[in-house]
């Protein structure tokens, strides 16, 4: 139903789901197209006065992103294996790989980009739900064509790159490109190809998000924090945020919020924490301090 619906407010076509609540959002501006959506998950009820524990469901798992084939039928895994005889062990085997014949190589393809895709949301720790967002990212990818030429990998983070976006994670180009080993000019045009292709509309990274993940890293106090918030919103007010990056932007507001709080943390600290260079963090540290008309002098 939602794929005939547009946006009764920008006219976007692309929705988030939140299955939990219910709702159907927007992925343009954030409209809440549809609050009292129908779960359509797995259902537990049973209608059986005998019926055990065990039998309550009535119908199979939810839709998962992350599996290349849902209606796949899996032939035992390793443990099972090792509790056969030689004999039924071999047999058992050689069933499993004929069935993964059936398999098409689609679905190969699919399998091993999300092992590659679980590998590296595991590395970050990201949590589930951008996970399958990305997900559902790659496979609309991959059926647009755009892996045919393409690493299947670099899709992968710049799935996961989107995905993250999408829901406000404070997760850096630079930082996915490192756990993935991954170029990151090449991961930085992955991720403008998908926006284009697949027409996905994204905010711009708000500043605010990376600042408690650097003051953890650092160590810094809740005031400092407040402080470091409250310079980035008088930017945003003043309209001096266009153009800058986040992270150089976050990490120049925690150092001017140390100055102020007299919280002794140095320019190689902060820098190293948000990724930056000690160079980038002086200019706009300077910068930031002339605009807001700030008496500090940074060395």
């Amino acid at each position: 139903m939602l794929a005939q619906e547009a946006c009764p407010d920008c006219g976007a076509r692309e929705f988030f789901l939140h299955r939990e609540k219910g709702e159907a959002i927007c992925r343009g501006c954030g409209c809440v197209i549809e609050d009292a959506m129908v779960d359509l998950g797995r259902d537990t009820r049973s209608f059986e006065d005998d019926s055990s524990p065990g039998e309550n469901s009535r119908t199979g798992a939810p839709f998962d992103p992350r599996i290349a084939n849902n209606l796949a039928t899996t032939i035992g895994s390793r443990e099972d294996f090792s509790k056969l005889s030689g004999k039924s062990r071999a047999v058992m085997t050689r069933l499993k790989k004929k069935n993964s014949w059936a398999s098409t190589s689609f679905e190969h393809s699919l399998n091993h980009a999300m092992d590659f895709l679980r590998m590296i949301s595991g590395r970050l720790g990201l949590p589930s739900m951008a996970e399958k967002e990305a997900a559902i990212i790659y496979r609309r990818a991959a059926e647009r064509g755009l892996t045919l030429k393409r690493s299947k990998e670099d899709i992968v983070v710049g799935s996961l790159f989107v995905a993250c976006k999408m829901h406000g994670l404070p997760r850096s180009m630079k930082e996915l490109a490192k756990e993935a080993k991954a170029d990151l000019k090449i991961l930085g045009k992955t991720y403008k190809l998908l926006l284009r292709e697949l027409d996905i509309r994204i905010m711009p990274t708000n500043p605010v998000d990376y600042v408690s993940k650097f003051a953890n890293a650092l160590s810094l106090s809740p005031k400092t924090q407040t402080q470091s918030i409250k310079l980035i919103e008088k930017m945003g007010k003043e309209g001096l945020l266009s153009g800058l990056s986040p992270l150089s932007v976050a990490a120049s507001a925690l150092y001017l919020s140390c100055l102020s709080e007299s919280e002794r943390r140095t320019q190689k600290e902060i820098a190293t924490a948000a990724g930056i260079t000690e160079a980038t963090l002086r200019a706009r540290c300077r910068r930031l301090a002339r605009q807001l008309k700030i008496k500090y002098k940074i060395r």
